[in-house]
């Protein structure tokens, strides 16, 4: 879901260079350069990804400073796909190759077969005129660039979606970029960055979470002091 939604996923990246290598006015020169081309009606073209307007899904960014909120930037990016169902192209397929009489027999009992080439032919050309009858697909997701610490919130959980952001991610910008998660959250990446000491000890140190609140175990400790320690 996005963000205009009210409720949404929230995957979280952190750039492994510091923000003041990072200029706004640099963000937004690179974002240009790998904005959608728009998949049209007529196009014969299955997939488009690229950055956006966050709202809109224009691949243009007429104001970039009216999408800085606090000392966050709002920019989107897009996919646009074109799929046709492998039944039906199955069955366009069968009834196209019948049409020129392949696999049929004629007056002599001589079963007729149309040449590998022009069934690859017949195939592309046919995938290419039912691409163009179709709509495609679009899909916009907002992306939260954090301008002080130079971490990202991407507003989807999906595996594809994170994928394919990752990859246009490293394509424009050329940065290092991880994945925060429950092993990397408490990283310093600051440190990490300028070649200072990090201790890494507390990540390697597994031990169960509670998540019981601060209450409920003085609560939980109260009671197990209240039970009689046994005499042997």
């Amino acid at each position: 879901m996005s963000i205009a939604s009210g409720s949404f996923a929230i995957k979280r990246f952190q750039i492994l260079t510091p923000s003041k290598d990072t200029p706004f006015s640099w963000i937004v020169e690179q974002i240009k350069k790998s904005f959608i081309s728009p998949i049209g009606l007529d196009d014969t073209r299955e997939e488009s990804i690229g950055f956006c307007h966050p709202f809109t899904g224009e691949a243009q960014l007429d104001d970039p400073f009216s999408l800085i909120y606090e000392n966050s930037f709002l920019f989107g990016i897009r996919a646009d796909k074109k799929k046709i169902p492998a039944t039906f192209m199955k069955l366009q397929l069968r009834a196209a190759f019948e049409a020129l009489g392949h696999e049929k027999e004629d007056e002599h009992g001589t079963v007729r077969r149309v040449g590998k080439k022009v069934r690859e032919s017949v195939k592309d050309r046919l995938k290419e005129e039912l691409l163009k009858s179709s709509l495609p697909s679009v899909r916009l997701v907002e992306v939260i660039w954090q301008l002080d610490s130079n971490q990202i919130w991407l507003s989807s959980a999906s595996s594809s979606v994170i994928s394919e952001f990752e990859k246009l991610f490293q394509e424009t910008f050329s940065l290092p970029l991880v994945l925060l998660n429950p092993g990397t959250l408490s990283v310093d990446f600051e440190r990490l960055h300028l070649g200072l000491k990090v201790n890494i000890q507390p990540l390697l140190d597994v031990s169960p979470v509670s998540l019981a609140t601060a209450d409920s175990n003085v609560n939980a400790h109260k009671k197990s002091s209240d039970v009689d320690t046994p005499v042997f």
